[in-house]
């Protein structure tokens, strides 16, 4: 995977990360709010999981304003879109 990171801190002391994943058969890009005491391996941790779930979008769950199920509070402050 190549995996590209951007980020800048907000006014809340976290950090927006944007991301662009590559070398997939469906290359993706997103979001992540980071905790400003999270580690970047742990932020890389946390992307490389989700864009890896992306790959089979069948089961790949995103939460959304209009999701019926309920949710992972720990899946949250991530959003990850096909390119």
């Amino acid at each position: 995977m190549n995996l590209r990171l951007t980020s800048k801190r907000l006014a809340s002391g976290r950090f927006q990360v944007n991301f662009l994943a590559e070398g997939f058969e469906q290359p993706c890009y997103g979001y992540l709010l980071a905790d400003k005491e999270s580690l970047v391996s742990e932020v890389i941790e946390k992307i490389q999981r989700h864009v890896m779930a992306m790959q089979d979008r069948d089961s790949y769950f995103q939460r959304n304003l209009f999701s019926l199920h309920s949710r992972n509070v720990h899946s949250g402050r991530i959003l990850v879109f096909a390119k």
